[in-house]
């Protein structure tokens, strides 16, 4: 059976380095696991889809977090927040989708919080919650990229993104790296993880 992991497990892996990588990846032989950013993406997509204030959010994740986590998830809800108003649009839900590895190893769960619809574009965005490293333009890009290699088509044309909540910035557009960077990324987690399951 795959491992299954978060798409914002996957981002982590992308901007971190080797050793850092290999030590994580290493960790997927133990069951269970905890999702250390549920609250604030549960939070960030109620904002969006459910037009929930920052406040009721906030309250939920100081109620739903374990307490080293509420922090930094209250955070990510404040700069998405910030984010959000700043753009035009209608919120909604957006779709999940679920992506697996050549080789069936792994497996990645795909749950972007932001969708806005306008002139009948849906601009889909998957959050990048790490406030350091920072991820790059070539790593947002690869994530796009997977994003769309998995994304069930929706009503109207849909535009990818991944937005740094604590940048509040988003990246739209895959550069010429991209795609290498993807698919070196695939090929070692799943060798990485070859190993540490001992397939």
């Amino acid at each position: 059976m795959p491992v299954i992991m978060h798409f914002s497990t996957f981002l982590k892996l992308l901007t971190q380095n080797t050793g850092d990588k290999i030590r994580d990846l290493s960790k997927c032989s133990q069951a269970g696991g905890f999702d250390y950013y549920r609250t604030s993406r549960d939070g960030v997509a109620s904002l969006c889809g459910d037009s929930k204030s920052l406040e009721f959010v906030k309250m939920r994740i100081k109620a739903m977090a374990p307490e080293n986590a509420i922090d930094r998830n209250v955070k990510i809800a404040e700069h998405c927040s910030n984010w959000l108003k700043k753009q035009t649009g209608t919120g909604k839900k957006a779709g999940k989708a679920l992506w697996t590895s050549p080789k069936k190893i792994f497996s990645v769960h795909i749950e972007p919080e932001i969708c806005l619809t306008q002139g009948g574009t849906n601009r889909i965005l998957a959050v990048y919650p790490r406030d350091e490293p920072r991820i790059n333009r070539d790593q947002a890009g690869a994530g796009i990229l997977l994003i769309q290699k998995s994304y069930k088509a929706g009503s109207g044309p849909n535009k990818f993104g991944i937005l740094d909540a604590f940048a509040e910035r988003a990246y739209w557009s895959p550069t010429n790296s991209s795609q290498s960077i993807l698919d070196h990324e695939i090929t070692m987690i799943e060798n990485e993880l070859t190993k540490v399951l001992a397939l």
